[in-house]
């Protein structure tokens, strides 16, 4: 996949702004507050995916303008195609095109713009509670699978609807002879996205650890597994088995008397984990600064290896900030592992691309792009 332009009207701090890649690295480069973050940000927009760093669409509009205009024109293995979106800052309108054919929601851009984006707002993957984890893997498995969205999103409101359930007991005396309808919904769903996200772990993990092994230089050995609160262990996507459901739908009849006390669902996969450890230790809590941005840079480059070999199409690499606080070996190490992609790197310091051959150096100032000499 390559990306060959990018515009931008009144977003964010951006005025107006057309950038024109190469199809390998392209460095975006200065201060902090001019906005290299933010064309960042507008690029993954168009994987259908919400913003990373949890904005909502009126804070993507520059001050002062009524709306937000963006386009992209990029290229598969079969084609080249356009996408546009736009958000109104009245009434929370927006309006998404693919092709010229307009689409109900951004989520529909699943499965056509492939993106993978690190971003240090994402150590919070090791740094807080599993929240984020789960995050990244629902973003990460929805890029392969776009149905894994739909099942995602009937969970949340199953979850939602029991909840409200358990919270309001009182007004329901016949609530646990009829909550079963809720529970076996609940578990058909939950077993499905159980057996996803153990898939997609089992296939990441010995990636991760390979490019982790790379960056440590083999002094570090790196483990991932799902930690599940309804499954000791699970089968693949292509071994699915109704006992998987019965089990989930047992756990939640075992819990129900603790649910009703605490007023929530306690056992699923919005209580599941991601466990990452180095040398045996949780990372989180054991790993030092230097671990703790290796072990979320080496599962990004897994992501991106992981999307290839299921799309058959590179990901583009959206990589903010990604260079700093690390080693020139660390460095060199990650863009060995970016050869035959397009990639987008922010930096404050023009001398993290010092050592780049060939790409394009971009200059931003004020939300103003200036392209610098080409190294190709």
């Amino acid at each position: 996949m390559k990306l060959n332009q990018l515009s931008l009207t009144d977003y964010r701090n951006i005025r107006e702004l057309s950038l024109f890649p190469c199809g390998e690295i392209n460095v975006v480069y200065g201060d902090n507050a001019q906005g290299k973050t933010n064309l960042i940000e507008a690029l993954w927009l168009f994987t259908g995916n919400p913003s990373f760093r949890g904005a909502k669409t009126g804070e993507l509009i520059r001050f002062g303008a009524e709306d937000t205009r963006l386009s992209v024109r990029f290229e598969d293995a079969r084609r080249e195609q356009l996408a546009s979106l736009c958000f109104s800052a009245k009434g929370n309108r927006r309006k998404i095109l693919l092709n010229g054919v307009e689409l109900k929601t951004t989520g529909e851009l699943n499965g056509n713009f492939y993106g993978v984006v690190f971003s240090p707002s994402h150590l919070s993957f090791v740094q807080e509670g599993p929240k984020n984890r789960r995050k990244f893997l629902d973003i990460a498995i929805s890029e392969i699978r776009p149905q894994y969205k739909d099942y995602l999103n009937t969970y949340e409101k199953l979850l939602e609807q029991r909840n409200a359930l358990l919270k309001n007991a009182a007004d329901y005396p016949d609530l646990e002879n009829n909550i079963d309808v809720w529970d076996l919904q609940l578990a058909k769903a939950g077993t499905v996205l159980s057996i996803y996200r153990n898939d997609y772990v089992r296939r990441l993990s010995p990636i991760t650890r390979e490019i982790y092994e790379g960056l440590s230089r083999g002094r570090e050995r790196f483990e991932l597994r799902y930690s599940s609160t309804v499954y000791p262990e699970i089968g693949p996507v292509d071994s699915y088995q109704e006992e998987w459901v019965r089990d989930y739908y047992q756990k939640l009849k075992e819990g129900f008397r603790q649910d009703l006390r605490q007023g929530f669902t306690g056992a699923g996969i919005h209580r599941d984990d991601l466990e990452i450890q180095v040398d045996g230790m949780p990372v989180r809590t054991y790993g030092s600064q230097g671990q703790q941005r290796s072990s979320v840079i080496a599962l990004k480059l897994a992501e991106a290896s992981l999307l290839k070999k299921a799309t058959g199409e590179n990901p583009i690499m959206l990589l903010d900030d990604v260079m700093s606080e690390l080693d020139e070996s660390r460095q060199d190490y990650i863009l060995n592992h970016l050869k035959g992609m397009q990639v987008f790197i922010t930096c404050c310091d023009i001398s993290n691309a010092a050592r780049l051959k060939s790409g394009r150096i971009f200059r931003i100032s004020q939300g103003t792009l200036a392209e610098e000499a080409d190294r190709a």
